[in-house]
């Protein structure tokens, strides 16, 4: 049957010679993974709408649920053009976008996850501090993933300094359109703590590696 899906491309990997498998995360149908026949010769017509970091909306066939999606049409919904023309920043979003590959189940629609994923890409093209956006994106996802920074914190014997601690919680209730207007963090130190929790439960990401060699 064929299906009409919005969806978010977490990460693309070559599946043959001229085949691409991505990752999306779908309004739909949550994550899942799909067949894009011939995505990777010069100039085919799907490319461009199966890179990570894009919005689009995918005709898909799947003749039972057990197998693949097959893409067979894709439209551009918003390729963050200003995102990816600015290296921290996209690297920012390749975060965002595979923690959040990591944290999501398969084939498990979440409407709020969608909406947060889509968010913080487009916060992150124009924001003036992408890694305090990036954080703040980190805490609410792994809330919605039952993992809440902020309560382990009540419950926690670790020791987080005070001001790290309000900024955390400030930061777990904080908004896109509020990411610039909040001021007093320590945003390196943040962040450390942060990505030091969610490791618990997830693998590091490989995009984490070059964000700290690059100094970003």
């Amino acid at each position: 049957m064929y299906y009409v899906i919005k969806g978010l491309v977490l990460n693309a990997k070559t599946h043959g010679e001229n085949n691409k498998v991505i990752t999306l995360y779908s309004y739909e149908w949550g994550k899942i993974q799909a067949v894009v026949p011939g995505a990777k010769k010069i100039g085919a017509k799907l490319a461009s709408a199966t890179e990570p970091v894009t919005h689009s909306e995918f005709m898909v066939f799947q003749n039972h649920p057990s197998v693949r999606p097959k893409v067979t049409g894709a439209q551009i919904i918003e390729n963050y053009s200003a995102l990816k023309t600015d290296l921290k920043r996209s690297v920012y979003a390749l975060y965002a976008a595979e923690i959040s590959d990591k944290l999501a189940p398969f084939s498990l629609e979440h409407s709020e996850k969608y909406e947060l994923i889509a968010r913080i890409w487009k916060v992150l093209e124009t924001c003036k501090y992408p890694k305090r956006a990036l954080a703040a994106f980190t805490l609410r996802f792994l809330k919605l993933s039952g993992y809440s920074f902020a309560d382990y914190l009540k419950s926690s014997s670790d020791t987080v300094d005070g001001d790290t601690e309000k900024a955390v919680r400030k930061l777990s209730n904080c908004s896109g359109d509020e990411i610039d207007s909040v001021c007093g963090f320590d945003d390196d130190k943040i962040w450390h703590y942060i990505e030091s929790y969610a490791m618990n439960y997830i693998k590091q990401p490989s995009v984490s590696i070059f964000i700290r060699k690059a100094g970003f």
